[in-house]
């Protein structure tokens, strides 16, 4: 009799079971383990991949930001420099050309000019941090030749007010009036080395057209042969910051004359060629019943301006050979509207305790009893042409708006107006302030 436990214990372990596929039970489970394995590690695989996609993400964000802010503040510094520069308001610095952060004669400063007008920011100049961008290279600028702070105050490299045309242009950008543009390198690109003896040469750093041009640049997003971030400085960043520096000088001014003389003088006419004279003038006078026109250059006896050597702030207002100040060589005195309250205007002195004009536009509250307004012209608007002498006698070509030359017609006459509406965007002072 045969044994039904043995067949049982001999049968081999891939006989299989009835109805099942036709494949072995251990080698079922060995795949589905595999195939298990396999979709773990492609899983992995993934999130690795996704993992370090994001790493390069939140890398090259932050890059880009470090990038942005470091730009910025170069401009902040840069138009920081230009309002306060002593002789020429609206001046920038000559680039570092040996990457030490300063500008100093006989290196950056040479002759009447610059070494090159462009290079390193000096940030050791501006008295800033040193700039990097997000790969850790240092900040380049260029700037327009004709805003350089160095030469002679009196033509050499000429007037910088807001009447001079800047020189520099970004191919991509439509108008194109730039002072100034600051440069990110971003990282060295295949050809380009920066150790040692190529740590300064320009097309090391700059990409393109910027690696060798000295007016005209370039601009575009990244890629294999361009990475150079560019932030340009305009006409309009560099006047506006001036204008306010000039505004300010101005107040301090009329407000020195009238604390020595107890008056101030009356306006020179709008229509004096000899007040927009590029030289020096003694002729442009106060004129007698003129409220509003320019500054007068020369105020006669008994109560002239102060001496340059008195240090006492009137005297910036002086345009006659014999000490002329900035106001008068860089031809600021052509872009500013003088506006006087007839009861201030003397000589006799009248202590005024107030005036009778209402300004209003010029802050944030309406100025009422102003002894006296500044208004500055700004930057040439369309239609307005400020070339020749002629040009600049013309009102309409440094007030905007027709209510603002409208004011400031009847005040040529001798007659005060409602209001002296200054449009948003002008430069503007009063005293007393608000």
């Amino acid at each position: 009799m045969t044994d039904p436990i043995m067949p049982r214990l001999a049968r081999p372990a891939h006989v299989l079971k009835p109805g099942a596929p036709n494949v072995p039970v251990t080698h079922a489970r060995q795949r589905g383990f595999a195939l298990l394995a396999v979709t773990v590690f492609i899983g992995l695989v993934a999130a690795v991949f996704v993992v370090r996609s994001l790493n390069a993400d939140t890398l090259r964000a932050r890059q880009d930001q470090r990038t942005t802010e470091a730009l910025a503040l170069a401009k902040q510094a840069l138009l920081a420099y230009a309002t306060t520069d002593d002789n020429r308001p609206g001046a920038l610095p000559c680039p570092d050309v040996d990457g030490d952060g300063r500008s100093l004669p006989g290196i950056e400063y040479v002759g009447q000019g610059c070494a090159s007008y462009i290079g390193r920011l000096p940030w050791a100049l501006l008295r800033i941090p040193e700039l990097r961008d997000g790969s850790g290279e240092l900040l380049w600028i260029a700037i327009s030749p004709n805003f350089r702070d160095a030469g002679d105050i009196t033509g050499n490299p000429g007037f910088i007010n807001p009447d001079t045309a800047p020189q520099l242009s970004i191919t991509q950008l439509p108008g194109n009036a730039l002072v100034a543009i600051i440069f990110a390198p971003g990282p060295a690109l295949p050809g380009q080395t920066r150790a040692g003896a190529n740590a300064t040469i320009l097309s090391n750093y700059l990409d393109g057209l910027n690696a060798t041009s000295t007016t005209s640049f370039s601009a575009g997003p990244p890629g294999p042969a361009f990475n150079d971030r560019l932030l340009p400085i305009t006409r309009s960043d560099i006047v506006a910051s001036a204008e306010r520096r000039v505004a300010q000088e101005l107040e301090r001014a009329l407000n020195d004359y009238f604390v020595r003389f107890r008056y101030l003088p009356a306006a020179a006419s709008f229509t004096n060629s000899e007040c927009v004279s590029a030289g020096t003038t003694a002729v442009c006078v106060p004129d007698a019943g003129i409220l509003a026109g320019r500054l007068p250059a020369n105020v006669p006896a008994p109560d002239p301006y102060s001496p340059a050597s008195s240090g006492n702030p009137n005297a910036l207002l002086r345009g006659d050979a014999t000490d002329a100040a900035w106001f008068q060589h860089q031809r600021w005195r052509e872009q500013a509207i003088y506006i006087v309250s007839p009861e201030c205007v003397g000589p006799p002195a009248n202590n005024c305790a107030s005036g009778s004009l209402l300004v209003t536009g010029a802050s944030a509250a309406p100025v009422i009893g102003a002894r006296f307004a500044v208004i500055m012209g700004g930057v040439v608007g369309p239609g307005q042409q400020r070339i020749s002498s002629a040009d600049k006698t013309q009102l309409e070509n440094y007030l905007e708006t027709n209510a603002l030359r409208n004011a400031v017609n009847l005040l040529n006459s001798g007659t005060i107006p409602p209001s002296i509406p200054v449009p948003a965007g002008t430069v503007a002072i009063t005293s007393p302030r608000p």
